[in-house]
């Protein structure tokens, strides 16, 4: 564990109860402030792929091939849009165009902030920007980003969320639990989120509720070694969803699913049906 982790989580244990709001607000800031890592080796095969553009916003996509459907590819909090190096050249075989998106303060975008809802936002500015988006995938958090843009009046032909958390709200509380915050705590950095959430115009932070009316057809695929979002959120996610097919997967963990064959072959194959 790093030693700055262990300080923090020491002095959310010390101030925690002591001043409740401080701590909140200082862990709020750190919850919204992704780092940047650089991509592995294996990322660059995408990069060399495609070309970048620059939207509105300030988000820096990826885009590759001509084919006349589009699939935008969101990541993960802390990732970017080369992790779906192994992804894209099934895609572009398969006759897609390919946009990979560098959601806010991620990759090559700019900004220092950032939350699911920024990231479902630059999914609506991509359609604006490119046209229709036949399909979506996304992972981790970028799953849950599109269930809210889904929610939020974007349209898409498929859509394929790979380990992805079921509640904000939960992953708020995990966050809270990891950083060894009070109950005192925890309860102003919770509805503190979730009162800038509402007051962003977004209904809940509850991605069960967004996603239950959608039409929209699903597979949801989840690894049952899953250490970081469990596997009971991609069950949660996908009975709430109608629509959607539950695709579980063994030895790939969270982040490894990246890189699955199987996952690879079977979003391919969702897509392209």
């Amino acid at each position: 564990m790093p030693t700055s982790l262990r300080i923090i989580q020491g002095a959310n244990r010390t101030l925690g109860g002591i001043a409740p709001r401080v701590v909140a607000r200082l862990n709020q800031r750190l919850f919204s402030t992704p780092r940047r890592f650089a991509p592995k080796d294996w990322e660059l095969d995408f990069e060399a792929l495609g070309t970048r553009e620059r939207l509105p916003n300030g988000a820096s996509i990826l885009m590759a091939g001509a084919g006349a459907r589009t699939v935008a590819l969101i990541h993960g909090w802390e990732g970017r849009a080369t992790q779906f190096a192994h992804f894209a050249p099934a895609l572009l075989s398969a006759g897609f165009r390919v946009i990979g998106v560098d959601g806010p303060g991620h990759g090559h975008s700019r900004g220092s902030q950032s939350d699911p809802y920024l990231f479902a936002e630059t999914l609506h500015e991509v359609a604006e920007r490119h046209g229709p988006l036949y399909g979506l995938v996304g992972h981790s958090m970028g799953g849950g980003s599109i269930g809210i843009a889904l929610s939020a009046g974007l349209s898409t032909q498929r859509a394929v969320l790979i380990a992805s958390p079921a509640s904000l709200h939960d992953a708020l509380h995990r966050f809270a639990n990891a950083m060894h915050m009070p109950a005192s705590a925890t309860h102003h950095f919770v509805e503190t989120l979730r009162s800038q959430v509402v007051q962003r115009g977004h209904s809940t932070v509850d991605v069960l509720e967004l996603v239950a009316t959608l039409p929209t057809p699903a597979l949801v695929i989840h690894a049952r070694d899953d250490r970081e979002v469990p596997f009971a959120d991609g069950e949660r996610i996908a009975r709430a969803w109608h629509q959607a097919t539950l695709l579980e997967v063994e030895g790939v963990g969270h982040r490894r699913i990246m890189r699955s064959p199987e996952v690879i072959a079977a979003t391919v194959q969702f897509l392209t049906n």
